[in-house]
């Protein structure tokens, strides 16, 4: 069972994950600022090194090990794409060149960056802190609400997913064998009871929200408290700098690659 940040002693969590939650919300932002103004690999690389040292920081690999099976097909797929959508002058073959296939590159660096970077607060952050956060933002309680609320329903929804699958096995429903397409039929059955018994869940999930009066008054209180401490004002004051650096470098037209058309 994985273990919950609010089980833990102050002394047993890293820094990062001691920051408030919208301090982490903030260096979110800013990471994705980071890799998405760029245009060059060169730019985008360096954000996503200080991302990844965010993520030493934050003790959080292990939560990115799942992800690492993506890594291939995204790359495929942004050095494919954009490699063909984007031209410039030094032509490789066919479509490709040398501008284009940097800006494939720079591509696949930005998601695969965002996809750490998020995945990253969501491993260092409680649900309960990060809706708190949220709220303490000015974001509308039920939307904050609905968010955290979210996050908690994908485990639920994939361990109901479990579920249905091992039910069908014990009714002699063979998975394996096979090409992959005739594979995927036959999960495609799943789809059905997974969907009604996530659609009974939310339906359950409603009605204790009301029989507990949602919404029913704006004032409302909170178990946890939120204060803001010399080590967030001194993250928040290292990620503006260093923002501040790539939009200059941006302005100034140092992350550009010269000759690509997209």
């Amino acid at each position: 069972m994985q273990e919950n940040n609010l089980s833990r002693t102050p002394a047993d969590l890293s820094w990062i994950r001691r920051l408030d939650p919208r301090t982490k919300l903030f260096l979110l932002v800013a990471s994705f600022v980071m890799v998405l103004l760029p245009e060059s690999p060169q730019a985008v690389a360096l954000a996503t090194l200080l991302v990844l040292a965010h993520v030493t920081l934050a003790r959080a690999w292990r939560a990115l090990l799942p992800i690492r099976w993506l890594l291939v097909p995204l790359a495929l797929f942004s050095l494919g794409v954009w490699s063909w959508m984007a031209q410039g002058p030094s032509l490789l073959f066919w479509r490709v060149s040398r501008e284009s296939l940097a800006f494939g590159a720079a591509n696949f660096l930005k998601l695969s960056t965002m996809m750490v970077a998020g995945l990253t607060l969501l491993a260092t952050t409680p649900a309960e802190e990060l809706f708190l956060g949220l709220v303490r933002l000015r974001l509308p309680y039920a939307g904050a609400f609905a968010f955290a609320l979210a996050l908690r329903w994908v485990p639920e929804v994939f361990a109901t997913a479990m579920r249905v699958k091992e039910a069908q096995e014990a009714r002699g429903l063979s998975w394996e064998g096979g090409s992959p397409l005739d594979r995927l039929k036959r999960h495609l059955p799943l789809l059905a009871p997974i969907f009604l018994l996530t659609l009974r869940r939310s339906q359950c999930m409603a009605w204790a929200l009301e029989a507990r009066g949602f919404q029913m008054s704006p004032q409302r209180t909170y178990l946890l408290e939120l204060r803001m401490s010399a080590r967030d004002w001194l993250a928040l004051g290292v990620a503006g700098l260093i923002l501040a650096g790539f939009i200059y470098m941006h302005l100034l037209h140092w992350d550009r690659i010269p000759g690509l058309r997209v």
